[in-house]
């Protein structure tokens, strides 16, 4: 139960924590009105509007003021609030309860996952008009119909090795790593001066003469491991500026680049050494693939179940 509250479970409370704190007391009195009907339960334009307004702050402000694009959002929410309680209704039909302990586990994690305190938490709570005692009894909730969805679902749902080693072999591209380079380098930073101009001029020759790199480096360069020749050691796709490693992919082992200059400075390299890319071993990326995979089965057993669910609920959309 803890490790799928991490995952799937606790991320639909965090969210529930948002979206139930929404507008609160007389105003919300005035406006609200029931805007469906599932079955025996109703969704309220205040718990719609809550739900909005979260989501809301995720789109970019250039979206959030067009009117299509809000309407679409709105239509969403509608759909997942009317999922949350067809998952809820379906929770309650199998007596699915949840202890205190379980609650006291959930608001754990919430704080640490969020770098809060106890006290830290209530005022939260209390700037979203909620006591903790409230906030409990939502959790509670959540966590039933995250435990209905465990038993119902994860509870049957078997990863196989085989299946792990078929998709390791049929997508071995994804498991590539990145190719790495060992790398002299020499730096001159960007001051226009006629010390840094000559330096440069200086090494530009040497490089010309075919002086050895790595001398030139040590005598010259004012970037890291330039005692050591500018040796950078192997340094992987990703790792090094995207200038010098455009750089580094076209040279030739021992070839020097042309100066590349960049906004702090003109950096020279030389590539000694290149390290193929090598697909990871199975039994290192064996685990992605088993929860790569399970979630896969999961989700389509799930979405399956909600639409058979919805095709025999009674679901009344009143926007």
């Amino acid at each position: 139960m803890r490790g799928f509250l991490k995952g799937f479970g606790l991320k639909v409370i965090l969210l529930s924590m948002l979206v139930m704190c929404g507008p609160s007391g007389s105003s919300a009195e005035v406006v609200d009105r029931i805007v469906a009907v599932i079955n025996d339960s109703v969704i309220t334009l205040s718990e719609l509007n809550a739900a909005t307004a979260v989501a809301l702050d995720r789109l970019s402000a250039e979206d959030r003021k067009d009117p299509a694009k809000v309407e679409e959002l709105k239509s969403r929410m509608l759909d997942n609030l009317v999922e949350q309680k067809l998952v809820k209704q379906a929770a309650d039909k199998a007596g699915i309860d949840i202890s205190e302990r379980e609650i006291d586990s959930a608001v754990d994690d919430i704080k640490r996952q969020n770098n809060l305190t106890q006290e830290s938490l209530l005022l939260a709570l209390a700037e979203s008009g909620l006591t903790l005692r409230e906030y409990r009894e939502q959790l509670k909730e959540q966590i039933r119909q995250v435990k209905y969805i465990n038993k119902e679902f994860r509870s049957k749902i078997s990863i196989q090795p085989e299946e792990v080693e078929d998709y390791y072999r049929t997508n071995i591209d994804e498991f590539y790593g990145p190719a790495s380079y060992r790398v002299n380098l020499i730096f001159i930073p960007s001051i226009d001066s006629a010390v840094e101009k000559q330096k440069l001029k200086e090494i530009k020759e040497g490089i010309a003469r075919g002086d050895d790199f790595r001398n030139i480096a040590s005598h010259y360069s004012e970037g890291p491991a330039a005692s050591l020749g500018g040796d950078m050691g192997y340094l992987k796709e990703g790792e090094m500026d995207r200038a010098i490693e455009a750089a580094a992919k076209k040279l030739k082992i021992n070839e020097v680049s042309s100066p590349i200059a960049t906004p702090e400075g003109t950096y020279f390299i030389q590539v000694t050494d290149v390290k193929k890319p090598a697909a990871k071993p199975l039994d290192e990326v064996s685990g992605y693939i088993h929860d790569m995979l399970f979630k896969k089965v999961m989700d389509e057993r799930f979405n399956f179940w909600l639409k058979e669910v919805k095709r025999y609920a009674h679901i009344e959309i009143r926007l």
